[in-house]
């Protein structure tokens, strides 16, 4: 019985590898940063705009993503993707703001870090028979995605009670698991339009972000066997409200994004 099934798993890894999808893309993407930052607040005024307090501005970032796909039921197929995030500003405080032990003065410079770098490790299942039934038209992912926040948020500037500079920072590591739904409309073989939804509501914490995209797929024009290129170009808007280990934010990060890639 072992050879038997020794024999039919050796016989059946060609067939598991044809069916294999691996798919990779990066690129870049705007940050359009708005909404408010702060650490141990003790009212309103102590939330940080970050763009009429900090005067942050926008950011291009890279994007890099992978995909693995699989034929083998009940096992999910898995995405990762990884985004650096960090806006800087400065300016001079127009009211006094306490940020963890410290009071900021009023009418004295100041400088602003925020870091919310990102890693994502989305577990998915395609929903059956849909692609099947639409002879490939549509594809839609049902999962659960797992986003790892590298949070640090520092503020330099001027001790109200002694007027000595002073600096404090905050960093956590906020691991928030979220619902995740994407579809792929591919109506010619050469062009599809992509959209991808995570979100979680709970507490006093609300996550989610959108992406509506275009790709197209160059390998649809070019001799490449099973290499397939694409583009791809969208839109990304995410919402950040978060209340954990004393750091409260509503941050909203916008932009465009374009990403060059390959499946094979």
């Amino acid at each position: 019985m072992k050879k038997v099934f020794l024999l039919a798993s050796v016989l059946s890894l060609p067939v598991l590898a044809n069916a294999l999808e691996l798919e990779f893309s990066a690129g870049a993407i705007q940050q359009k940063p708005s909404g408010y930052v702060s650490y141990k607040p003790q009212s309103d005024s102590d939330k940080i705009d970050l763009k009429n307090d900090a005067h942050i501005g926008d950011k291009t970032q890279p994007w890099v993503k992978l995909k693995f796909e699989h034929p083998i039921p009940l096992l999910p197929n898995i995405k990762l993707s990884y985004m650096p995030m960090k806006f800087d500003g400065s300016g001079t405080l127009q009211r006094d703001i306490k940020w963890g032990n410290y009071t900021y003065s009023s009418n004295a410079d100041y400088s602003l870090s925020v870091k919310l770098d990102r890693f994502d490790v989305t577990l998915y299942h395609n929903l059956p028979f849909i692609k099947t039934a639409t002879a490939g038209i549509l594809d839609i992912e049902l999962g659960v995605n797992v986003r790892t926040i590298f949070f640090d948020g520092k503020l330099n500037g001027t001790d109200k009670n002694t007027g000595q500079k002073v600096s404090e920072s905050k960093s956590i590591t906020l691991p928030i698991p979220m619902g995740h739904l994407a579809a792929e409309i591919k109506p010619i073989p050469h062009f599809s339009v992509l959209g991808n939804l995570n979100y979680i509501g709970y507490s006093k914490n609300t996550y989610y972000d959108y992406t509506l995209a275009g790709r197209l797929y160059a390998g649809s024009f070019l001799p490449l066997g099973k290499l397939k290129p694409f583009i791809e170009a969208g839109y990304r808007y995410e919402k950040l409200k978060i209340d954990e280990s004393s750091v409260k934010t509503d941050i909203k990060i916008k932009g465009g994004y374009a990403l060059a890639g390959l499946q094979f």
